[in-house]
């Protein structure tokens, strides 16, 4: 098997887009085809070629599957006997990615991996810019079409069957067989949303996020994957766990009140509980890695590029303020508050000398008053001059 072979066979997505694939999956691969122009030709000649093998494999009677099964199986256990700990995930992936092209060509139930690594993580993979030149939070539906919302704090209620309610003032109706495929709720920078998922879980987008869902929930999970910053009041249901998807973390509810920050350019992805319980897992753990179970009053912080995640007791309460358009911090490093008022006004602001963006400052915004008024008022706790170069330029001196 050459390699370029080699690196889709062991990809789970990739065999689901060949043997069991939907509307989420098509959509992931067009992406990628567009991205990666150059193999092209090689990615769907592998395609039919595994199609090809998936109807040669049907007239397999029973018996055969199932010892093509048990070799399977058997290999994999004898893989993971050994003290190689470090290589048990790899092994795993491989022998369950090989046992899935089985599964999908002799209808064996040998899906080692679809439970664990799903088209959420290859989303998250990727990183999406909310583009400048849209005005205003953009609803992408599930049928592909683009709403505008206009209203720099929007709010769009999946809560009434068959319909979303946009603003409070118009709706658009949503169709059962579409139930399965998703949404994406993307807010540009200066802008806010709130979103009332169908099982009235409610979410509050901060400036600079997008949201992919569906318009309902099926299966034994409710799973929405986020990039940026939202605030979650999760509706409870013993019976069918939340799942918060990021770049490197799930987060897992059942219901509960708290607060991630995943933003593609920040190193540190910050989950703050404010009420119930989450746990936070690492995208990738080996089989060996503890979940960590949060408290009320915590906060997990993991680091993109050391892979460390480090607890903290915090008032979860600074760090929901954004959602009144009010930010308080204590002892945090400048540059950190700086970009977040990048995002909520959709501006530039650079320093003249990095040493300041390392100032820890503490201190209370209303955003909502005028931007002049937002940095006299930092000026004063960071010793620091702002100088306006352009419309939407700035550079502290």
């Amino acid at each position: 098997m050459n390699p370029f072979d080699q690196k889709f066979i062991e990809n789970p997505q990739f065999l689901q887009w060949v043997f069991k694939t939907n509307p989420l999956v098509e959509t992931y691969w067009e992406h990628y085809i567009r991205e990666n122009p150059e193999e092209r030709d090689q990615l769907l000649e592998l395609k039919e070629r595994l199609i090809e093998l998936r109807f040669s494999n049907e007239i397999l009677d029973k018996s055969e599957k199932d010892e093509l099964k048990t070799q399977i199986t058997k290999r994999l256990n004898q893989e993971l006997k050994g003290n190689k700990r470090r290589l048990i995930l790899n092994t795993l992936m491989k022998y369950a990615a090989v046992a899935l092209i089985f599964a999908a060509i002799g209808g064996l139930v040998v899906y080692f991996t679809m439970d664990k690594v799903n088209i959420y993580q290859e989303f998250a993979s990727q990183t999406i810019q909310i583009p400048n030149s849209v005005q205003g939070p953009v609803l992408i539906t599930s049928t592909g079409q683009n709403v505008s919302l206009k209203k720099s704090c929007s709010t769009v209620d999946y809560s009434k069957k068959g319909m979303v309610v946009l603003n409070n003032d118009s709706a658009l109706s949503t169709t059962d067989d579409l139930i399965n495929t998703m949404n994406q709720l993307v807010i540009p920078y200066g802008n806010q949303s709130r979103i009332v998922l169908s099982d009235n879980t409610v979410i509050w987008l901060n400036a600079g996020s997008r949201l992919v869902y569906p318009s309902q929930f099926t299966g034994k999970t409710r799973e929405v994957l986020l990039f940026g910053e939202g605030y979650f009041e999760v509706t409870k249901n013993p019976d069918k766990p939340f799942i918060v998807k990021t770049s490197n973390l799930d987060i897992k509810v059942l219901g509960t009140k708290f607060n991630i920050s995943s933003y593609a350019e920040d190193n540190v992805i910050q989950t703050v509980l404010k009420e119930g319980s989450v746990s936070v897992r690492r995208n990738g753990a080996g089989f060996f890695e503890k979940d960590i179970i949060m408290m009320p009053n915590q906060m997990t912080s993991f680091d993109k590029i050391t892979s460390q995640t480090k607890i903290q007791e915090v008032d979860a309460n600074y760090y929901t303020l954004w959602t009144r358009g009010l930010l308080s911090f204590e002892e945090i490093d400048f540059a950190r508050v700086i970009k977040k008022l990048e995002r909520f006004y959709n501006i530039s602001i650079t320093f003249s000398d990095p040493q300041k963006q390392i100032i820890r400052i503490s201190g209370k915004l209303d955003l909502k008053r005028s931007r002049k008024e937002v940095m006299e008022y930092l000026e004063k706790v960071s010793m620091s001059r702002f100088e306006q170069t352009s419309n939407n330029q700035y550079i502290i001196l």
